[in-house]
């Protein structure tokens, strides 16, 4: 079930139901919610506090045999960012955290559906390796790095606009600026589906 099981809502409310960790009537609610609305299913899910955000991720780990790896822990590298459409990162609350040639890094905020992930990596021509985050720290990091960037009602003549603050490499400490993986091989998506990295990331995950 772990390596080849695809990245779902649909599974991961089957399970949380099955576990009972959610009633299954508030997750048909949260999913209806999820398919009306831009917000992801895992926001709902934490933001209707019917599930810790730890709590899922750590689910979601053990479905899929994922490392956790919490944005506020490792540091995402600059060089992740490059060239990636920001809005569609803020949409779907992804967060790149490190490039290693063509394979791109990305965390999930608890989790998102294997066909964005799929989007992603068809758009750009890259293979992506999805880990689990949590959808708060997504979210902060998001807020912090990666606002949204809203014009100036009455902009000054001569002035260029600069929303959002300093350039990415003033952002990040060199120290922080490499993440902290060391993946080896060749996981990725492949058909859309989750191939787990290595075993020396295991100290990673939630256990």
């Amino acid at each position: 079930m772990k390596s080849n099981q695809r990245l779902d809502y649909a599974t991961l409310s089957e399970v949380l139901g099955q576990r009972g960790l959610v009633e299954p009537q508030r997750l048909s609610l949260a999913l209806q919610t999820c398919q009306q609305t831009s917000v992801p299913f895992p926001e709902t899910l934490v933001a209707d506090n019917l599930i810790g955000d730890w709590e899922l991720a750590k689910v979601v780990c053990d479905i899929y045999g994922l490392p956790f790896l919490p944005v506020d822990i490792y540091a995402p590298d600059a060089e992740a960012f490059a060239g990636l459409d920001k809005d569609f990162l803020r949409t779907h609350r992804l967060v790149p955290v490190g490039r290693h040639g063509t394979l791109l890094v990305v965390a999930m905020p608890g989790i998102v559906q294997a066909d964005v992930l799929g989007a992603l990596a068809s758009r750009y021509d890259v293979r992506v390796q999805p880990v689990v985050s949590t959808v708060l720290t997504n979210n902060r990091w998001l807020e912090e790095f990666m606002p949204v960037e809203v014009a100036a009602a009455l902009p000054v003549e001569g002035e260029e606009l600069s929303v959002g603050g300093n350039a990415w490499g003033s952002i990040f400490d060199e120290g922080d600026a490499k993440v902290l993986l060391d993946l080896g091989g060749e996981p990725g998506i492949t058909g859309f589906e989750v191939e787990p990295l290595p075993a020396e990331t295991d100290e990673n995950s939630l256990g």
